[in-house]
């Protein structure tokens, strides 16, 4: 492709994001007014390690969760999958699979994220200690991702996904989109990458179910039983926790093997916004040191408002290959405030 044509799709998807970030933008003030949280609870190791910073040269089944346009790089025959998971709070706990296949004209992506909460004491308000029966939330979001590279430059990736939350007696669901442009070799700087990422474009969730009826008297006795909304004013809109992300990255061949060094600027529509800095060290493509840190922007209107618990983030990886297949095993740590470290974990393989 003709080096005008690469600017031209680089300029249009800079547009269409930026004109996504103005549609979608919110202020410090709506924390904690979005739902569908879980779609931002992140995956995978490796550029979980990196504090979130890697949406430039994010690559293969990595990318499905930061940047979808990195998929396009799983090269033409080739098969990939991953599994992650991740202890949160107290006993709650994330998984993750993901796979992806070369198609011929791109790459084709699935991937399933789902909750543990553990058993939940049922209570009601004549039985506060319990009523001896258990319950646990669904919590999950599936996607389906296609991404090809364009030109030798420049990857796209889009992904579709569903958003789904239940309790007993109600429940919700969400469509959303999320898509993502990589360019390599930016300015003609070899080993300089852009990357450009909007997630979570979607609808509203709106809960609904029984669980929100309560028995109406009847001024004038019936043979039925009615019910009635006990939500007595209309209820909001919920939406999903859109974002933003710009990322440079530079990889920097050292020796015996290559050092990634990487930076991303991520605008939130119902929170701060965030900056992101992390690095990677590989070595003889086998071993893979990562260390990362993410700030939370304040806002001086609302200095107690958008608090982050993480920031540092720590991490390893280890690639074997044997009889054509490469083998991918990797570790996040995160430290937290108020609640213990979260530790990930993550198996890969390709071939």
């Amino acid at each position: 492709m003709r080096i005008g044509n690469t600017n031209r799709i680089l300029a249009i998807f800079l547009i269409l994001a930026m004109t996504t970030s103005l549609l979608v933008a919110g202020d410090p003030a709506r924390v904690g007014t979005s739902s569908g949280d879980q779609v931002k609870v992140p995956v995978g190791s490796r550029n979980l390690a990196m504090g979130g910073a890697d949406i430039a040269s994010t690559k293969n089944i990595d990318a499905i969760f930061w940047n979808p346009a990195g998929l396009g790089e799983l090269q033409s025959g080739n098969v990939a999958g991953l599994f992650s998971s991740q202890r949160l709070i107290a006993d709650i706990s994330t998984n993750y699979f993901a796979m992806g296949f070369n198609v011929g004209i791109g790459v084709l992506g699935i991937s399933l994220k789902s909750f543990n909460f553990g058993d939940i004491d049922v209570t009601t308000v004549e039985n506060m200690d319990g009523t001896g029966e258990t319950f646990s939330p669904t919590y999950a979001t599936g996607g389906i991702t296609f991404a090809r590279a364009l030109t030798d430059k420049i990857n796209f990736g889009v992904t579709g996904k569903v958003v789904y939350e239940s309790i007993p007696r109600a429940n919700a669901t969400a469509m959303a989109v999320d898509f993502g442009i990589q360019y390599k070799d930016l300015l003609d700087v070899t080993g300089l990458n852009l990357g450009l990422s909007v997630r979570n474009v979607g609808s509203d969730m709106k809960y609904d179910g029984s669980a929100f009826l309560n028995e109406a008297e009847d001024v004038i006795p019936s043979a039925t039983t009615s019910y009635t909304d006990f939500r007595k004013k209309p209820v909001l809109d919920s939406p999903l926790p859109t974002t933003m992300d710009m990322g440079l990255s530079y990889i920097l061949p050292v020796g015996v093997g290559n050092l990634t060094l990487a930076g991303n600027f991520q605008h939130n529509n119902l929170e701060n916004d965030q900056i992101m800095f992390g690095g990677e060290f590989e070595f003889s493509k086998m071993l893979f040191l990562r260390a990362g840190y993410g700030y939370t922007m304040e806002d001086a209107d609302y200095e107690d408002l958008g608090v982050n618990v993480y920031g540092l983030s720590l991490g390893l990886g280890f690639n074997y290959s044997l009889m054509g297949v490469n083998t991918i095993f990797g570790y996040t740590y995160r430290p937290a405030e108020y609640f213990e470290a979260n530790n990930t974990f993550t198996i890969g393989f390709e071939f």
